[in-house]
């Protein structure tokens, strides 16, 4: 057959796994469709100078350095400081790097401080900058800061200051900015000194009026007062605005969606560029995971597969659930092409199972017209079909359970969509209340983008791919 899994036992007493263990990532993925950010297009990042003085020199906050143009950091306490602060475990503060879940962020910075004439850098500090955001209430979120030299103060400086000096928010968005006293540790170096300075920087925003959603985007400034050591007695001064210094793809990773509407329990928030990961059960359910990792393997919408980045889109709009699924699976497709072999027991039936999910924007049975991504098309045909789908079933065979090729059909793994007769337990109860959960969990929106890791590997038993037969011993991961 051109497809021949063979899939693991089912063990049903198998947890499903939980979205709120889903690891960090540094990636941005918007919302389908989603513009310009919310502040507008984000400015390029530029080095922040302060004004010259009399005779040409100025103070400045440069440009993050990358990983490998960061100084290394002598200090080892920085990591133990900053999870003190936030209490995120993953916040690695080793080097510049930026990761976010959907409720939580870290953002890590090495910035440079230096005086300068007339362009011509004289004297340069090195700093760690750590910014962390929780959203953690219903309706307010905290920013955390933490600030420590990555290398002693060089003997070039008298003193470095850094103070807090103003935040910015939008619409109902309150930041409420704690005074100088607020610092845990001195927010002042000499030459020498190594200590870390901490400040918590509390939001709120109005979850008064029922049914809205707002977009917001926090940023902060620093401000600095360099002073040499070559006996000027007034600093001179600059500002470090976080916005003005993001590294690559991810000016919008900070943005956070706040709503009073139904998506989750309560009001809350999430970074919506920031994409969670649904992770079926394939212990448990073993006929629909594999389906799954079929088309997302094999087929070139790769739907849900992160490492393609080829994100999958939630769709509510339920009257479009049902045509989109209707053409993909019509009624009795999957009596009419299903084996009873792969049932539970007697009270289940089989199942039309479709991949990707009919709730999304990537369902073969979805137009364009629509607001499709990938509709499955015959030749000079305008409406979906599954027809048009790479199409499978589950059997027993010996003492296993096999995920078949359609009899008579000979799929090009170019197709955009899958359906399988599969069962009606496994197919349900993969998705049901366990993906409701998910989308509670998770805020998640129409137009919101996720990804799908289906738990299940072929190891190396795969013995052909692409154009060729995929005949492959398939295992849940952990």
């Amino acid at each position: 057959m051109p497809v021949d899994l063979t899939l693991p036992t089912p063990d049903y007493t198998a947890p499903n796994p939980s979205a709120l263990d889903n690891p960090p990532s540094g990636s941005q993925t918007k919302p389908l469709g989603a513009g310009a950010t919310l502040a507008g297009k984000t400015k390029p990042a530029v080095e922040q100078c302060g004004p010259k003085d009399a005779e040409g020199r100025q103070a400045c906050f440069g440009r993050q350095l990358s990983k490998a143009d960061a100084p290394k950091k002598v200090a080892a306490k920085m990591q133990a400081a900053a999870d003190e602060i936030a209490g995120i475990p993953w916040c690695n503060t080793d080097f510049p790097s930026i990761l976010s879940t959907r409720s939580a962020q870290c953002d890590v910075r090495s910035v440079p401080v230096y005086i300068s004439m007339d362009g011509v850098v004289q004297a340069t500090a090195y700093f760690m900058f750590v910014r962390t955001l929780q959203l953690d209430g219903a309706n307010s979120f905290t920013e955390h800061l933490l600030i420590e030299p990555a290398q002693q103060i060089p003997l070039d400086f008298a003193e470095i200051d850094m103070n807090l000096g103003k935040h910015f928010c939008q619409g109902s968005c309150d930041p409420i900015q704690p005074d100088a006293s607020a610092w845990k540790g001195k927010n002042w170096w000499v030459p020498g000194e190594m200590h870390s300075a901490e400040i918590s920087t509390p939001y709120t925003w109005d979850a008064t009026t029922a049914g809205q959603t707002y977009l917001y985007k926090p940023d902060v400034q620093v401000d600095g007062a360099i002073m040499p050591s070559d006996g000027k007695i007034r600093p001179f001064m600059t500002g470090y605005q976080w916005s003005l210094d993001y590294r690559g793809d991810t000016a919008e990773l900070d943005q956070i969606r706040c709503d009073t509407t139904a998506a989750g329990a309560g009001t809350g928030c999430v970074f919506v560029n920031s994409a969670p990961t649904f992770e079926l059960n394939s212990k448990a359910f073993p006929q629909a995971t594999a389906h799954a990792w079929l088309i997302q393997t094999y087929n070139p919408t790769h739907p849900g597969s992160e490492a393609e980045r080829k994100p999958l889109y939630y769709m509510g709009d339920e009257s479009q659930n049902g045509r989109s699924r209707d053409r993909i699976c019509p009624t009795g497709w999957a009596k009419d092409h299903g084996d009873a072999s792969a049932l539970v027991d007697a009270t289940d039936e089989l199942n039309c199972d479709e991949f990707a999910f009919a709730s999304s924007y990537n369902s073969g049975g979805m137009t364009a017209a629509e607001g499709g991504l990938n509709p499955a098309l015959l030749p000079g045909k305008p409406t979906p079909t599954g027809d048009a789908c790479l199409s499978t079933y589950a059997k027993k065979l010996g003492a296993a359970v096999h995920l078949l090729s359609l009899d008579g059909t000979d799929p090009t793994f170019t197709e955009v969509c899958g359906r399988s007769a599969i069962s009606g337990m496994h197919n349900q109860q993969s998705m049901g209340g366990h993906f409701g959960k998910f989308m509670k969990d998770m805020r998640i929106m129409d137009k919101d983008a996720y990804w799908l890791d289906t738990r299940m590997t072929p190891g190396i038993t795969c013995l052909n791919g692409g154009s060729t037969p995929v005949i492959c011993k398939l295992t849940p991961t952990a």
